[in-house]
C-alpha cells in the first residue's frame, strides 16, 4: 500500500456512513413548514443579518463565540442554503436552542428575500419604532424645555410688573410726601407768622399797659421808687418775651419730631 493511501481520508459528504446518518436524521427530525421555502442568499444583505446572529448566539451560549458566528456566516454565504441540514450541523454548538434559532433565522431570511432592500421587514419595522420612540423622546424634551422657558418668561414678566408697580407706588409716595412737606411748610410758615403777629400784638399791648402805668406812677410816685418799678416792668416784659420764644422753640421741636416719625413710618 502506498504512503498516499495511508493518509487519504474522506469528508462528511464522501463518507457513506455519515451520509446515511444525515439522511436518517433528515427523515426523522421534524422541521418547521417554512423550511420548505427556498432562499436565494444573493437577494439578502448578509451584513445586516450578522448583528442579529451575533446577538442570538451570545444569548444562547452566554458569551460571544466568534467561531460559531463565523461558521454560521460561512454557511449563509452559499447562494443556496438548506435550513434542515444547517440546523443539524449547528446542533453540536447550540444544542437544544438550535431549532429555535434556525426557525427565527429562516423566517427573517425569507422576509429579507421578499423585500427589495434585502432587509427583513421586522428589522425595518423595529428601526421605524426606534425612530418613533426617539422622536417622541425628543418632542417630550422639547416640550419640557418650552415649558421651562415659558415659566421663566412668566416669572420675568411678573417681576417686571411688580417692580413697575413698586416704582409707581414709590413715585406716588414721594409726590405725596412732597405735597405734605409743602403743606406742612406752608402751615409752619403760617403758624410762625401768626405767632410773630401774636407776639407783636402782645408786646404792643404790654407796652401800652406799661406806658399807662408809667403815667399813673408818675402822677403817684416819684424818684427811685418810680425807676425801680420801671426796671421791674421792663424785666418782666423781657421774661415774658423769653418765655414766648421758648414756647415757640419747643413747638418747632415737636413739629420736627412728628415729621421724623412720619418718615420712619413710611420707610417701614
Amino acid at each position: 500500500m502506498s504512503s498516499g493511501n495511508l493518509f487519504r481520508g474522506a469528508n462528511a459528504e464522501q463518507d457513506s456512513r455519515f451520509g446515511n446518518k444525515m439522511k436518517k436524521l433528515l427523515k426523522t427530525t421534524k422541521f418547521p413548514a417554512h423550511f420548505d421555502t427556498k432562499v436565494d442568499m444573493k437577494k439578502v444583505k448578509l451584513d445586516v443579518m450578522m448583528p442579529w446572529i451575533t446577538e442570538q448566539v451570545t444569548k444562547y451560549l452566554g458569551f460571544e463565540d466568534e467561531v460559531v458566528v463565523g461558521y454560521i456566516e460561512s454557511q449563509l454565504q452559499d447562494s443556496k442554503v438548506d435550513p434542515k441540514q444547517m440546523q443539524l450541523y449547528l446542533t453540536g454548538f447550540l444544542e437544544k436552542n438550535t431549532s429555535t434559532f434556525m426557525k427565527e433565522l429562516w423566517s427573517l431570511l425569507i422576509s429579507a428575500q421578499q423585500n427589495p432592500l434585502g432587509i427583513p421587514t421586522e428589522f425595518l419595522e423595529q428601526k421605524k419604532e426606534e425612530i418613533r420612540v426617539k422622536k417622541e423622546e425628543q418632542e417630550r424634551i422639547a416640550a419640557q424645555l418650552r415649558a421651562k422657558r415659558d415659566e421663566v418668561e412668566r416669572r420675568v414678566e411678573a417681576e417686571t410688573q411688580r417692580r413697575a408697580r413698586d416704582e409707581q407706588a414709590y413715585d406716588e409716595d414721594a409726590d405725596g410726601d412732597a405735597d405734605d412737606a409743602a403743606a406742612h411748610g406752608a402751615e409752619l410758615h403760617h403758624d410762625d407768622r401768626g405767632r410773630r403777629d401774636y407776639d407783636r400784638s402782645h408786646d404792643r399791648r404790654d407796652l401800652d399797659r406799661d406806658r399807662y402805668r408809667d403815667r399813673e406812677h408818675r402822677s403817684s410816685r416819684a424818684g427811685d421808687e418810680y425807676d425801680r418799678d420801671r426796671r421791674d416792668r421792663r424785666d418782666a416784659r423781657r421774661e415774658r418775651r423769653r418765655d414766648r420764644r421758648d414756647d415757640r422753640d419747643r413747638e418747632r421741636d415737636r413739629d420736627r419730631e412728628r415729621d421724623r416719625d412720619r418718615e420712619r413710618d413710611r420707610d417701614r
